[in-house]
């Protein structure tokens, strides 16, 4: 990026943006199958001796500690692929906007002839 320019990888954005878009449903995924998988391990200490009073707190916080890890990864996947999506609108739309902008000026150009002729310099 030079002064006064504004450079953007559009093409870059648009895959990145295509890349993170899956990640949040996996990762909500995996977070669903450690659930249904703690449960076939729930009872591996026991019902309610001193062994599970003294190991369930622990694992259940461990499992709890995991579970929400993945949610939030889950959310900032999610935002950071809504955060990449508007950037790239906004991009897109400034580019159209130029653009349109550009090709207005040529036109009047185009059409008001000048002592330089045509309007061209």
């Amino acid at each position: 990026m030079s002064w006064g320019n504004y450079e953007a990888d559009v093409p870059g954005l648009g895959e990145g943006a295509a890349m993170i878009s899956g990640l949040s449903a996996e990762t909500d995924k995996v977070a669903d199958d450690f659930i249904s998988d703690m449960a076939t391990y729930r009872r591996w200490a026991g019902y309610s001796d001193d062994f599970y009073h003294q190991v369930n707190p622990k694992y259940q916080a461990n499992n709890d500690m995991c579970v929400s890890m993945l949610r939030n990864m889950s959310r900032a996947y999610a935002a950071l692929e809504s955060a990449t999506l508007g950037n790239l609108r906004n991009i897109e739309g400034a580019q159209s906007y130029a653009q349109d902008a550009i090709d207005l000026q040529q036109s009047k150009l185009d059409s008001s002839p000048d002592e330089y002729g045509g309007g061209r310099h």
